[in-house]
Protein backbone atom coordinates (compact mmCIF):
# COMPACT_ATOMS: atom_id res chain seq x y z
CA UNK A 1 0.00 0.00 0.00
CA UNK A 2 2.77 2.45 0.97
CA UNK A 3 4.70 1.64 -2.21
CA UNK A 4 1.85 2.95 -4.39
CA UNK A 5 1.65 6.33 -2.63
CA UNK A 6 3.18 9.41 -4.17
CA UNK A 7 6.09 11.24 -2.59
CA UNK A 8 3.79 14.04 -1.39
CA UNK A 9 1.32 11.58 0.15
CA UNK A 10 4.12 9.78 1.95
CA UNK A 11 5.49 13.08 3.24
CA UNK A 12 2.05 14.19 4.44
CA UNK A 13 1.45 10.86 6.13
CA UNK A 14 4.84 11.05 7.81
CA UNK A 15 4.11 14.57 9.10
CA UNK A 16 0.75 13.44 10.46
CA UNK A 17 2.21 10.39 12.14
CA UNK A 18 5.08 12.33 13.67
CA UNK A 19 3.20 15.50 14.60
CA UNK A 20 -0.40 14.55 15.33
CA UNK A 21 -0.36 11.01 16.69
CA UNK A 22 2.03 11.80 19.59
CA UNK A 23 0.04 14.95 20.33
CA UNK A 24 -3.22 12.99 20.34
CA UNK A 25 -1.82 10.28 22.61
CA UNK A 26 -0.21 12.85 24.91
CA UNK A 27 -3.42 14.90 25.12
CA UNK A 28 -5.58 11.89 25.98
CA UNK A 29 -3.06 10.70 28.55
CA UNK A 30 -2.76 14.15 30.13
CA UNK A 31 -6.52 14.61 30.36
CA UNK A 32 -7.00 11.20 31.92
CA UNK A 33 -4.05 11.70 34.27
CA UNK A 34 -5.50 15.09 35.21
CA UNK A 35 -8.90 13.57 35.93
CA UNK A 36 -7.52 10.58 37.83
CA UNK A 37 -5.15 12.80 39.83
CA UNK A 38 -7.95 15.16 40.81
CA UNK A 39 -10.17 12.22 41.74
CA UNK A 40 -7.37 10.71 43.85
CA UNK A 41 -6.64 14.01 45.57
CA UNK A 42 -10.34 14.56 46.21
CA UNK A 43 -10.69 11.03 47.60
CA UNK A 44 -7.71 11.46 49.92
CA UNK A 45 -9.00 14.85 51.07
CA UNK A 46 -12.50 13.45 51.66
CA UNK A 47 -11.14 10.50 53.66
CA UNK A 48 -9.02 12.84 55.79
CA UNK A 49 -11.87 15.29 56.39
CA UNK A 50 -14.34 12.50 57.21
CA UNK A 51 -11.89 10.95 59.68
CA UNK A 52 -11.43 14.33 61.34
CA UNK A 53 -15.18 14.92 61.54
CA UNK A 54 -15.77 11.44 63.06
CA UNK A 55 -13.04 11.99 65.65
CA UNK A 56 -14.41 15.43 66.53
CA UNK A 57 -17.95 14.04 66.94
CA UNK A 58 -16.80 11.11 69.08
CA UNK A 59 -14.64 13.39 71.22
CA UNK A 60 -17.56 15.76 71.79
CA UNK A 61 -19.96 12.92 72.58
CA UNK A 62 -17.51 11.30 75.00
CA UNK A 63 -16.99 14.58 76.79
CA UNK A 64 -20.74 15.16 76.80
CA UNK A 65 -21.43 11.69 78.26
CA UNK A 66 -18.88 12.53 80.98
CA UNK A 67 -20.81 15.70 81.77
CA UNK A 68 -24.04 13.67 81.91
CA UNK A 69 -22.39 11.22 84.32
CA UNK A 70 -21.32 14.13 86.52
CA UNK A 71 -24.85 15.55 86.49
CA UNK A 72 -26.43 12.23 87.46
CA UNK A 73 -24.00 11.89 90.36
CA UNK A 74 -24.35 15.43 91.75
CA UNK A 75 -26.09 15.25 95.22
CA UNK A 76 -27.93 18.53 94.84
CA UNK A 77 -29.36 17.52 91.46
CA UNK A 78 -30.27 14.04 92.70
CA UNK A 79 -32.03 15.52 95.72
CA UNK A 80 -33.98 18.00 93.63
CA UNK A 81 -35.05 15.33 91.10
CA UNK A 82 -35.90 12.83 93.86
CA UNK A 83 -38.01 15.42 95.78
CA UNK A 84 -38.88 18.36 93.53
CA UNK A 85 -38.78 21.64 95.46
CA UNK A 86 -36.36 20.34 98.10
CA UNK A 87 -33.49 22.52 96.80
CA UNK A 88 -33.31 26.08 95.63
CA UNK A 89 -33.69 26.43 91.87
CA UNK A 90 -30.73 28.78 91.68
CA UNK A 91 -28.45 26.22 93.33
CA UNK A 92 -29.55 23.56 90.86
CA UNK A 93 -28.86 25.94 87.97
CA UNK A 94 -25.46 26.75 89.42
CA UNK A 95 -24.57 23.04 89.56
CA UNK A 96 -25.90 22.50 86.02
CA UNK A 97 -23.92 25.40 84.57
CA UNK A 98 -20.80 24.57 86.55
CA UNK A 99 -20.68 20.90 85.49
CA UNK A 100 -21.38 21.71 81.78
CA UNK A 101 -19.12 24.75 81.58
CA UNK A 102 -16.47 22.78 79.59
CA UNK A 103 -18.90 22.37 76.69
CA UNK A 104 -20.64 25.69 76.93
CA UNK A 105 -21.52 26.87 73.46
CA UNK A 106 -20.85 23.46 71.96
CA UNK A 107 -23.87 21.70 73.48
CA UNK A 108 -26.91 22.40 75.62
CA UNK A 109 -27.74 20.41 78.79
CA UNK A 110 -31.09 19.89 80.51
CA UNK A 111 -32.60 18.06 83.50
CA UNK A 112 -35.91 16.21 83.22
CA UNK A 113 -38.11 14.74 85.93
CA UNK A 114 -38.93 11.06 86.11
CA UNK A 115 -42.16 11.84 84.25
CA UNK A 116 -40.31 13.47 81.35
CA UNK A 117 -41.05 17.10 82.32
CA UNK A 118 -38.34 19.68 81.60
CA UNK A 119 -37.10 21.21 84.85
CA UNK A 120 -33.79 22.96 84.12
CA UNK A 121 -31.85 23.77 80.90
CA UNK A 122 -28.81 25.75 79.72
CA UNK A 123 -30.32 26.47 76.35
CA UNK A 124 -33.60 27.09 74.56
CA UNK A 125 -33.61 24.34 71.98
CA UNK A 126 -34.79 21.36 74.14
CA UNK A 127 -38.31 20.03 74.03
CA UNK A 128 -40.60 21.01 76.83
CA UNK A 129 -41.61 17.41 77.57
CA UNK A 130 -40.38 14.00 76.45
CA UNK A 131 -42.06 10.63 76.64
CA UNK A 132 -40.68 8.10 79.08
CA UNK A 133 -42.21 5.02 77.51
CA UNK A 134 -40.58 5.46 74.09
CA UNK A 135 -37.78 7.29 72.42
CA UNK A 136 -34.69 8.70 74.01
CA UNK A 137 -35.70 8.68 77.72
CA UNK A 138 -37.08 5.17 77.46
CA UNK A 139 -33.74 4.02 76.02
CA UNK A 140 -31.83 5.86 78.78
CA UNK A 141 -33.91 4.06 81.44
CA UNK A 142 -31.88 0.96 80.59
CA UNK A 143 -28.93 2.37 82.54
CA UNK A 144 -26.58 3.28 79.65
CA UNK A 145 -26.22 6.56 77.83
CA UNK A 146 -28.70 6.69 74.93
CA UNK A 147 -28.47 8.66 71.71
CA UNK A 148 -31.13 9.94 69.35
CA UNK A 149 -31.49 12.47 66.60
CA UNK A 150 -34.19 14.26 64.65
CA UNK A 151 -34.95 17.49 62.82
CA UNK A 152 -31.31 18.59 62.65
CA UNK A 153 -30.45 17.85 66.32
CA UNK A 154 -28.49 15.18 68.13
CA UNK A 155 -29.39 14.11 71.66
CA UNK A 156 -27.71 12.09 74.42
CA UNK A 157 -29.40 11.17 77.72
CA UNK A 158 -28.61 9.34 80.96
CA UNK A 159 -31.12 8.37 83.72
CA UNK A 160 -30.79 9.05 87.47
CA UNK A 161 -31.88 6.06 89.54
CA UNK A 162 -33.09 5.73 93.13
CA UNK A 163 -34.17 2.35 94.45
CA UNK A 164 -33.86 0.85 90.96
CA UNK A 165 -36.31 3.27 89.35
CA UNK A 166 -35.47 6.36 87.32
CA UNK A 167 -36.13 9.55 89.19
CA UNK A 168 -34.96 11.88 86.45
CA UNK A 169 -32.88 12.33 83.33
CA UNK A 170 -29.84 14.39 82.26
CA UNK A 171 -29.90 15.31 78.54
CA UNK A 172 -27.36 16.84 76.12
CA UNK A 173 -28.53 18.32 72.83
CA UNK A 174 -26.60 19.49 69.76
CA UNK A 175 -28.61 21.76 67.49
CA UNK A 176 -27.99 22.52 63.79
CA UNK A 177 -25.90 25.58 64.57
CA UNK A 178 -23.73 23.64 66.99
CA UNK A 179 -23.31 20.75 64.52
CA UNK A 180 -22.45 23.28 61.80
CA UNK A 181 -19.74 24.72 64.03
CA UNK A 182 -18.49 21.20 64.92
CA UNK A 183 -18.17 20.07 61.29
CA UNK A 184 -17.22 23.41 59.69
CA UNK A 185 -13.50 22.64 59.84
CA UNK A 186 -13.98 19.37 57.93
CA UNK A 187 -16.26 20.31 55.05
CA UNK A 188 -13.71 21.30 52.38
CA UNK A 189 -15.43 21.07 48.99
CA UNK A 190 -17.89 18.41 50.16
CA UNK A 191 -20.74 18.10 52.61
CA UNK A 192 -21.49 15.98 55.68
CA UNK A 193 -24.62 13.94 56.40
CA UNK A 194 -25.34 12.63 59.92
CA UNK A 195 -27.66 9.61 59.98
CA UNK A 196 -28.91 7.50 62.87
CA UNK A 197 -28.19 3.75 62.97
CA UNK A 198 -31.28 3.19 60.80
CA UNK A 199 -29.98 5.69 58.21
CA UNK A 200 -32.72 8.18 59.01
CA UNK A 201 -31.83 11.82 58.46
CA UNK A 202 -30.44 13.71 61.47
CA UNK A 203 -28.29 16.52 60.10
CA UNK A 204 -26.87 17.78 56.81
CA UNK A 205 -24.40 20.52 56.03
CA UNK A 206 -24.27 22.67 52.95
CA UNK A 207 -23.35 20.86 49.70
CA UNK A 208 -24.73 17.63 51.20
CA UNK A 209 -27.85 17.36 49.08
CA UNK A 210 -31.44 17.61 50.23
CA UNK A 211 -33.39 15.64 52.87
CA UNK A 212 -34.46 13.09 50.29
CA UNK A 213 -30.86 11.92 49.88
CA UNK A 214 -30.90 9.81 53.06
CA UNK A 215 -33.89 7.63 52.02
CA UNK A 216 -32.39 7.21 48.54
CA UNK A 217 -29.07 6.03 49.94
CA UNK A 218 -30.80 3.72 52.44
CA UNK A 219 -32.80 2.09 49.65
CA UNK A 220 -29.65 1.57 47.54
CA UNK A 221 -27.81 0.16 50.54
CA UNK A 222 -30.64 -2.29 51.30
CA UNK A 223 -30.73 -3.42 47.66
CA UNK A 224 -26.95 -4.06 47.60
CA UNK A 225 -26.13 -1.22 45.19
CA UNK A 226 -23.35 1.32 45.36
CA UNK A 227 -24.00 4.58 47.13
CA UNK A 228 -24.88 7.11 44.44
CA UNK A 229 -27.24 10.01 43.90
CA UNK A 230 -26.91 9.95 40.09
CA UNK A 231 -24.91 13.21 39.95
CA UNK A 232 -21.45 11.67 39.95
CA UNK A 233 -20.74 12.48 43.60
CA UNK A 234 -18.68 10.09 45.72
CA UNK A 235 -19.81 8.97 49.21
CA UNK A 236 -17.51 8.02 52.07
CA UNK A 237 -18.90 6.39 55.24
CA UNK A 238 -17.74 6.39 58.88
CA UNK A 239 -19.60 5.03 61.90
CA UNK A 240 -19.34 6.82 65.25
CA UNK A 241 -17.75 4.50 67.78
CA UNK A 242 -19.57 6.30 70.64
CA UNK A 243 -23.10 6.76 69.35
CA UNK A 244 -23.38 4.25 66.46
CA UNK A 245 -24.52 7.09 64.21
CA UNK A 246 -23.31 7.19 60.59
CA UNK A 247 -21.33 10.04 59.08
CA UNK A 248 -21.49 10.39 55.27
CA UNK A 249 -19.09 12.65 53.42
CA UNK A 250 -20.54 13.76 50.07
CA UNK A 251 -17.71 14.62 47.64
CA UNK A 252 -18.92 16.24 44.41
CA UNK A 253 -17.26 15.16 41.16
CA UNK A 254 -13.75 16.78 41.18
CA UNK A 255 -14.12 18.00 37.62
CA UNK A 256 -17.56 18.84 36.36
CA UNK A 257 -18.70 17.25 33.13
CA UNK A 258 -18.91 20.60 31.43
CA UNK A 259 -15.29 21.32 32.40
CA UNK A 260 -14.13 18.00 30.93
CA UNK A 261 -16.19 18.64 27.80
CA UNK A 262 -14.53 22.04 27.49
CA UNK A 263 -11.09 20.47 27.92
CA UNK A 264 -11.84 17.86 25.26
CA UNK A 265 -13.13 20.59 22.92
CA UNK A 266 -9.93 22.59 23.46
CA UNK A 267 -7.82 19.44 22.89
CA UNK A 268 -9.76 18.61 19.72
CA UNK A 269 -9.31 22.16 18.46
CA UNK A 270 -5.58 21.96 19.17
CA UNK A 271 -5.32 18.69 17.25
CA UNK A 272 -7.25 20.14 14.32
CA UNK A 273 -4.92 23.15 14.24
CA UNK A 274 -1.94 20.79 14.41
CA UNK A 275 -3.40 18.77 11.53
CA UNK A 276 -3.75 21.91 9.46
CA UNK A 277 -0.20 23.05 10.29
CA UNK A 278 1.20 19.60 9.47
CA UNK A 279 -0.65 19.54 6.15
CA UNK A 280 0.59 23.06 5.33
CA UNK A 281 4.17 22.23 6.32
CA UNK A 282 4.12 19.01 4.31
CA UNK A 283 2.79 20.85 1.25
CA UNK A 284 5.48 23.52 1.51
CA UNK A 285 8.19 20.94 2.13
CA UNK A 286 7.00 18.66 -0.66
CA UNK A 287 6.84 21.61 -3.04
CA UNK A 288 10.40 22.57 -2.11
CA UNK A 289 11.62 19.00 -2.55
CA UNK A 290 9.41 17.88 -5.40
CA UNK A 291 10.53 20.59 -7.88
CA UNK A 292 14.24 19.63 -7.88
CA UNK A 293 13.34 15.93 -7.69
CA UNK A 294 11.04 16.32 -10.70
CA UNK A 295 13.76 18.21 -12.61
CA UNK A 296 16.28 15.53 -11.66
CA UNK A 297 13.91 12.77 -12.78
CA UNK A 298 13.31 14.56 -16.09
CA UNK A 299 17.04 15.08 -16.62
CA UNK A 300 17.78 11.43 -15.88
CA UNK A 301 15.13 10.44 -18.40
CA UNK A 302 16.83 12.63 -21.00
CA UNK A 303 20.22 11.05 -20.22
CA UNK A 304 18.62 7.63 -20.45
CA UNK A 305 17.48 8.55 -23.97
CA UNK A 306 21.07 9.44 -24.89
CA UNK A 307 21.02 13.23 -24.39
CA UNK A 308 24.25 13.41 -22.45
CA UNK A 309 24.49 17.19 -22.79
CA UNK A 310 21.57 17.59 -20.34
CA UNK A 311 22.48 19.71 -17.30
CA UNK A 312 20.65 20.86 -14.15
CA UNK A 313 20.70 24.38 -12.77
CA UNK A 314 22.24 24.41 -9.28
CA UNK A 315 20.09 26.81 -7.22
CA UNK A 316 21.28 26.04 -3.69
CA UNK A 317 24.09 24.52 -1.67
CA UNK A 318 21.95 22.06 0.29
CA UNK A 319 21.66 18.33 -0.39
CA UNK A 320 19.43 18.88 -3.44
CA UNK A 321 21.93 21.37 -4.86
CA UNK A 322 24.77 18.91 -4.22
CA UNK A 323 22.74 16.18 -5.93
CA UNK A 324 22.21 18.41 -8.98
CA UNK A 325 25.94 19.18 -9.12
CA UNK A 326 26.82 15.49 -8.91
CA UNK A 327 24.33 14.73 -11.68
CA UNK A 328 26.00 17.33 -13.90
CA UNK A 329 29.43 15.85 -13.19
CA UNK A 330 28.10 12.34 -13.84
CA UNK A 331 26.64 13.43 -17.19
CA UNK A 332 29.95 15.10 -18.12
CA UNK A 333 31.86 11.93 -17.29
CA UNK A 334 29.40 9.79 -19.22
CA UNK A 335 29.83 12.09 -22.22
CA UNK A 336 33.62 11.91 -21.87
CA UNK A 337 33.53 8.11 -21.55
CA UNK A 338 31.26 7.85 -24.56
CA UNK A 339 33.57 10.08 -26.60
CA UNK A 340 36.54 8.02 -25.48
CA UNK A 341 34.72 4.79 -26.36
CA UNK A 342 33.85 6.12 -29.81
CA UNK A 343 37.43 7.27 -30.31
CA UNK A 344 38.81 3.89 -29.24
CA UNK A 345 36.35 2.12 -31.51
CA UNK A 346 37.39 4.32 -34.42
CA UNK A 347 41.05 3.63 -33.68
CA UNK A 348 40.36 -0.07 -33.51
CA UNK A 349 38.53 0.02 -36.83
CA UNK A 350 41.27 2.04 -38.45
CA UNK A 351 43.93 -0.30 -37.02
CA UNK A 352 42.04 -3.33 -38.31
CA UNK A 353 41.74 -1.70 -41.75
CA UNK A 354 45.42 -0.85 -41.76
CA UNK A 355 46.21 -4.38 -40.65
CA UNK A 356 44.18 -5.79 -43.51
CA UNK A 357 45.87 -3.42 -45.87
CA UNK A 358 49.27 -4.40 -44.54
CA UNK A 359 48.46 -8.10 -44.67
CA UNK A 360 46.97 -8.00 -48.10
CA UNK A 361 49.14 -5.29 -49.62
CA UNK A 362 49.11 -5.14 -53.40
CA UNK A 363 52.78 -6.09 -53.70
CA UNK A 364 52.27 -9.38 -51.92
CA UNK A 365 49.15 -10.27 -53.88
CA UNK A 366 50.79 -9.24 -57.14
CA UNK A 367 53.98 -11.20 -56.53
CA UNK A 368 52.10 -14.24 -55.34
CA UNK A 369 49.75 -14.26 -58.27
CA UNK A 370 52.63 -13.64 -60.62
CA UNK A 371 54.50 -16.60 -59.18
CA UNK A 372 51.44 -18.79 -59.52
CA UNK A 373 51.03 -17.71 -63.11
CA UNK A 374 54.56 -18.42 -64.25
CA UNK A 375 54.89 -21.64 -62.34
CA UNK A 376 51.70 -22.81 -63.85
CA UNK A 377 52.80 -21.85 -67.38
CA UNK A 378 56.39 -23.00 -67.38
CA UNK A 379 56.79 -25.84 -64.94
CA UNK A 380 53.32 -27.31 -64.55
CA UNK A 381 54.23 -28.34 -60.99
CA UNK A 382 51.95 -29.20 -57.99
CA UNK A 383 53.06 -26.07 -56.13
CA UNK A 384 50.54 -24.12 -58.16
CA UNK A 385 47.66 -25.85 -56.50
CA UNK A 386 49.28 -25.43 -53.09
CA UNK A 387 49.82 -21.71 -53.48
CA UNK A 388 46.32 -21.21 -54.83
CA UNK A 389 44.76 -23.17 -51.91
CA UNK A 390 46.84 -21.36 -49.31
CA UNK A 391 45.99 -18.02 -50.80
CA UNK A 392 42.29 -18.88 -50.76
CA UNK A 393 42.49 -19.87 -47.09
CA UNK A 394 44.26 -16.67 -46.16
CA UNK A 395 41.75 -14.54 -48.05
CA UNK A 396 38.87 -16.44 -46.47
CA UNK A 397 40.26 -15.90 -42.98
CA UNK A 398 40.95 -12.24 -43.68
CA UNK A 399 37.45 -11.37 -44.79
CA UNK A 400 35.59 -13.44 -42.13
CA UNK A 401 33.45 -11.48 -39.66
CA UNK A 402 35.01 -13.00 -36.52
CA UNK A 403 37.34 -10.72 -34.58
CA UNK A 404 38.72 -13.60 -32.50
CA UNK A 405 39.81 -17.11 -33.45
CA UNK A 406 41.46 -19.87 -31.50
CA UNK A 407 45.25 -19.97 -31.39
CA UNK A 408 45.07 -23.26 -33.29
CA UNK A 409 43.15 -21.60 -36.14
CA UNK A 410 45.60 -18.69 -36.12
CA UNK A 411 48.52 -21.11 -36.42
CA UNK A 412 46.78 -22.86 -39.34
CA UNK A 413 46.40 -19.54 -41.18
CA UNK A 414 50.02 -18.73 -40.37
CA UNK A 415 51.04 -22.09 -41.85
CA UNK A 416 49.25 -21.22 -45.11
CA UNK A 417 51.10 -17.91 -45.27
CA UNK A 418 54.51 -19.50 -44.50
CA UNK A 419 53.90 -22.18 -47.11
CA UNK A 420 53.35 -19.51 -49.77
CA UNK A 421 56.44 -17.61 -48.69
CA UNK A 422 58.49 -20.82 -48.65
CA UNK A 423 57.52 -21.39 -52.27
CA UNK A 424 58.44 -17.82 -53.15
CA UNK A 425 61.72 -17.96 -51.20
CA UNK A 426 62.73 -21.60 -51.15
CA UNK A 427 65.30 -22.44 -48.49
CA UNK A 428 65.41 -18.88 -47.12
CA UNK A 429 63.80 -19.66 -43.76
CA UNK A 430 62.15 -22.36 -41.65
CA UNK A 431 59.28 -22.12 -39.18
CA UNK A 432 59.13 -24.10 -35.94
CA UNK A 433 56.16 -24.14 -33.51
CA UNK A 434 56.13 -25.22 -29.87
CA UNK A 435 52.57 -24.82 -28.57
CA UNK A 436 50.95 -26.36 -25.48
CA UNK A 437 47.93 -28.47 -26.30
CA UNK A 438 45.70 -26.49 -23.91
CA UNK A 439 46.90 -23.19 -25.39
CA UNK A 440 45.53 -24.09 -28.84
CA UNK A 441 41.95 -23.41 -27.63
CA UNK A 442 42.62 -19.89 -26.34
CA UNK A 443 40.94 -17.09 -28.30
CA UNK A 444 43.26 -14.50 -29.87
CA UNK A 445 42.70 -11.59 -32.30
CA UNK A 446 42.47 -12.74 -35.89
CA UNK A 447 45.69 -12.50 -38.00
CA UNK A 448 47.76 -11.62 -34.94
CA UNK A 449 50.86 -13.71 -35.82
CA UNK A 450 51.10 -13.23 -39.62
CA UNK A 451 52.35 -9.59 -39.53
CA UNK A 452 55.02 -10.52 -36.95
CA UNK A 453 56.27 -13.48 -39.04
CA UNK A 454 56.13 -11.34 -42.19
CA UNK A 455 58.29 -8.71 -40.46
CA UNK A 456 60.88 -11.43 -39.70
CA UNK A 457 60.89 -12.72 -43.30
CA UNK A 458 61.06 -9.30 -44.97
CA UNK A 459 63.33 -7.41 -42.57
CA UNK A 460 65.07 -10.06 -40.50
CA UNK A 461 66.11 -12.26 -43.45
CA UNK A 462 66.65 -9.50 -45.99
CA UNK A 463 70.32 -10.47 -46.50
CA UNK A 464 70.44 -14.11 -45.36
CA UNK A 465 68.15 -16.92 -44.27
CA UNK A 466 67.27 -18.15 -40.82
CA UNK A 467 64.80 -19.81 -38.49
CA UNK A 468 61.53 -18.49 -37.03
CA UNK A 469 60.22 -20.06 -33.80
CA UNK A 470 56.67 -19.67 -32.44
CA UNK A 471 56.08 -20.81 -28.82
CA UNK A 472 52.87 -20.66 -26.78
CA UNK A 473 52.43 -21.45 -23.07
CA UNK A 474 49.30 -21.36 -20.91
CA UNK A 475 50.21 -20.46 -17.31
CA UNK A 476 48.18 -18.95 -14.46
CA UNK A 477 45.19 -17.98 -16.62
CA UNK A 478 47.37 -16.16 -19.16
CA UNK A 479 48.58 -17.06 -22.64
CA UNK A 480 52.24 -16.28 -23.35
CA UNK A 481 53.08 -16.25 -27.09
CA UNK A 482 56.60 -15.58 -28.38
CA UNK A 483 57.72 -15.16 -32.03
CA UNK A 484 61.52 -15.08 -32.37
CA UNK A 485 63.98 -15.23 -35.26
CA UNK A 486 67.75 -15.37 -35.66
CA UNK A 487 67.90 -12.73 -38.35
CA UNK A 488 69.74 -9.44 -38.54
CA UNK A 489 67.71 -7.87 -35.67
CA UNK A 490 66.51 -4.29 -35.16
CA UNK A 491 68.67 -1.29 -34.41
CA UNK A 492 68.15 0.81 -31.30
CA UNK A 493 66.89 3.63 -33.49
CA UNK A 494 64.26 1.36 -35.08
CA UNK A 495 63.10 0.16 -31.65
CA UNK A 496 62.93 3.72 -30.38
CA UNK A 497 60.84 4.87 -33.33
CA UNK A 498 58.55 1.86 -32.98
CA UNK A 499 57.90 2.57 -29.31
CA UNK A 500 57.43 6.32 -29.71
CA UNK A 501 53.98 7.91 -29.85
CA UNK A 502 54.66 9.28 -33.35
CA UNK A 503 55.32 6.44 -35.80
CA UNK A 504 57.18 8.63 -38.29
CA UNK A 505 59.39 6.83 -40.70
CA UNK A 506 59.54 3.74 -38.55
CA UNK A 507 55.79 3.46 -38.64
CA UNK A 508 55.81 3.04 -42.43
CA UNK A 509 58.41 0.28 -42.26
CA UNK A 510 56.66 -1.61 -39.43
CA UNK A 511 53.00 -0.87 -40.15
CA UNK A 512 51.89 -4.45 -39.48
CA UNK A 513 53.59 -4.59 -36.09
CA UNK A 514 52.13 -1.25 -35.03
CA UNK A 515 48.62 -2.34 -36.05
CA UNK A 516 48.89 -5.60 -34.09
CA UNK A 517 50.18 -3.64 -31.09
CA UNK A 518 47.25 -1.17 -31.33
CA UNK A 519 44.67 -3.98 -31.62
CA UNK A 520 46.06 -5.80 -28.57
CA UNK A 521 46.05 -2.65 -26.45
CA UNK A 522 42.51 -1.70 -27.48
CA UNK A 523 41.16 -5.18 -26.75
CA UNK A 524 43.07 -6.04 -23.60
CA UNK A 525 44.44 -2.79 -22.18
CA UNK A 526 47.60 -0.73 -22.48
CA UNK A 527 49.71 -3.27 -20.60
CA UNK A 528 49.07 -6.00 -23.20
CA UNK A 529 50.92 -4.55 -26.21
CA UNK A 530 53.86 -6.08 -28.08
CA UNK A 531 57.10 -6.49 -26.14
CA UNK A 532 60.02 -6.43 -28.63
CA UNK A 533 63.55 -7.27 -27.71
CA UNK A 534 66.25 -7.17 -30.39
CA UNK A 535 69.90 -6.53 -31.06
CA UNK A 536 71.68 -6.03 -34.36
CA UNK A 537 73.04 -9.32 -35.68
CA UNK A 538 71.39 -11.43 -32.97
CA UNK A 539 67.76 -11.65 -34.04
CA UNK A 540 64.43 -10.29 -32.77
CA UNK A 541 61.92 -11.61 -30.24
CA UNK A 542 58.31 -10.43 -30.01
CA UNK A 543 56.37 -11.48 -26.88
CA UNK A 544 52.61 -11.25 -26.31
CA UNK A 545 50.79 -11.86 -23.01
CA UNK A 546 47.00 -12.18 -23.13
CA UNK A 547 44.33 -13.22 -20.60
CA UNK A 548 43.21 -16.77 -21.44
CA UNK A 549 39.67 -16.69 -22.84
CA UNK A 550 37.79 -19.60 -24.36
CA UNK A 551 34.73 -19.95 -26.53
CA UNK A 552 32.70 -21.49 -23.70
CA UNK A 553 33.43 -18.39 -21.56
Amino acid sequence: MMKNLSFRSKLLLAFLLIGVVPLLICTLLMLNIFRVTLAGNARDAAEAELDGAARALDALLLEGVGVLDSLTQDPLIRAELGEPGSAASQSVYDSLYTLSSGLRGQADFALYSGAGELLFTTGTGSAAELGTHWGLLNAAAGGEAAFSGSEGSLYAARALFSGGAPIGYALMSLGSAQLDELFSAYLGTGGILLLDPFWDFVYRSQNAGDEGLAPLLRDRLLSGQDLSDGSGSEFYVRESAVSGFVLLYVQPEPVADWVMRLLYIVAAGTIVICLALCALASMLMSRQLFRPVRELNSAMGAVEEGKLDTRLEVRSTDEMGQLAGRFNRMAERLQAHLDESVRRRQELSEAQIRLMQAQLNPHFLYNTLDTVKWMGKINRVPEVATVAADLADILRSSISGDEFVTLGQELTTLGRYVEIQSIRFPGKFTLETDVDEAAADVLVPKLMLQPIVENSIIHGFAESGGRITVTARLEGGELEVTVSDDGCGMSEESLRRFRSADAGEGGRHHLGLRNVDAILRLHYGQEHGLRITSAEGRGTSVAITLPARFKED
